[in-house]
């Protein structure tokens, strides 16, 4: 997939907006109350809201996407992207018969340290990382960075703006972590006549 252009394509043109459905007091715990009387109106149906795993796999195939079938995982789907070079997953959870709540995924190993994570936390928002020791000494450290995401609505195009930000987030994120890592250049010597 082509990361960032294929998403910053599409938010272009969808401007960016973000869904968001009105709030009924049954969405904040509230019982709701009959119009006559006061009394309490009969338990409503809660919403389904939120996407299916096929649907998520749909949706960024469609853009062009390497995307694995969903996988059954502990109360929902896992649904892998191949997307090189950082390869990612999103994890939908709270389903019933759709999943209002998903969460972008990658892992990293490598000579990374808890300090370079924690500062990464500290500075950032939305990517949270968790740093996970080496299992033997010397080893290299493994960092799950993860987004959460709640769904409002239903159908998988209210992925598009969280889809185009953790993509932004992972690409700042593995930046700022590997850039300590990269071969450092000679600094260039200045021209003649200096």
């Amino acid at each position: 997939m082509r990361r960032l252009t294929a998403f910053a394509a599409l938010s272009a043109a969808a401007g960016l907006m973000l869904a968001a459905a009105p709030s009924t007091a049954g969405d904040r715990g509230q019982t709701p109350v009959a119009p006559t009387g006061g009394q309490p109106a009969a338990q409503a149906a809660v919403p389904d809201r939120g996407v299916t795993g096929a649907e998520v796999k749909t949706w960024l195939t469609g853009l062009g996407g390497n995307v694995a079938d969903p996988t059954p995982i502990e109360g929902g789907f896992l649904v892998r992207v191949a997307d090189e070079p950082l390869p990612w997953s999103i994890s939908l959870f709270g389903c019933q018969t759709r999943c209002d709540d998903v969460q972008f995924n990658a892992v990293f190993t490598g000579p990374i340290t808890e300090a370079q994570v924690s500062a990464w936390n500290r500075e950032s928002r939305y990517l949270k990382a968790v740093w996970i020791a080496p299992t033997t000494a010397g080893g290299d450290a493994t960092i799950r960075a993860q987004y959460d995401v709640l769904l409002l609505t239903d159908g998988a195009e209210q992925l598009q703006e969280p889809t185009y930000i953790w993509l932004q987030l992972l690409t700042q994120f593995a930046r700022t972590l590997f850039a300590s890592l990269a071969p450092t250049e000679a600094p260039a010597a200045p021209p003649a006549g200096q």
